[in-house]
């Protein structure tokens, strides 16, 4: 079902999967809609239980390619370094496959808080005050992990 990295050299260790997850700043999910065009939004997430979890707005594009197709793909990289004399680039990278789902309750909450402890560590108590007063006004995706794949070129 999910396709094998083509160039096996650039395959990574065992783990680093999830250490790229938990390193990575920023990442890249696509979507794709009823429209049949593929839509890619930068935002900041959280490796967070085995999952991907980032905040949006109440509404938007994302959330209604969401809705029509719950399969997304997300992509984290890091540790690049342009190479213009070797025509090249050092990186490395994740692709995740799975299905996104909104979470509510108690799950939107700490999800909430370790987006928080991640992107705010200096300001967990404000930020903690933040997700009690305004939780309702944002929306928590999870992404449930089916298939994910590490690789890149460190030297």
């Amino acid at each position: 079902m999910f396709r094998a990295i083509q160039n096996t050299k650039k395959i990574l260790p065992e783990g680093s999967v999830e250490e790229i997850l938990q390193s990575g700043e920023e990442g890249v999910l696509s979507t794709c809609g009823a429209d049949g065009y593929p839509y890619a939004t930068p935002l900041n997430y959280v490796y967070h239980n085995g999952a991907i979890y980032f905040h949006s707005a109440l509404t938007g594009h994302k959330l209604d390619n969401i809705a029509f197709n719950p399969k997304v793909s997300f992509c984290v990289y890091t540790d690049t370094e342009l190479l213009p004399s070797k025509f090249s680039i050092l990186f490395r990278s994740v692709i995740v496959f799975g299905k996104a789902e909104e979470v509510t309750g108690a799950e939107k909450e700490e999800a909430l808080f370790a987006i928080v402890e991640r992107l705010s560590p200096d300001h967990v108590s404000a930020g903690t005050k933040y997700i009690k007063n305004d939780k309702d006004k944002t929306r928590v995706i999870k992404i449930n992990i089916e298939h994910a794949t590490a690789k890149g070129k460190t030297s």
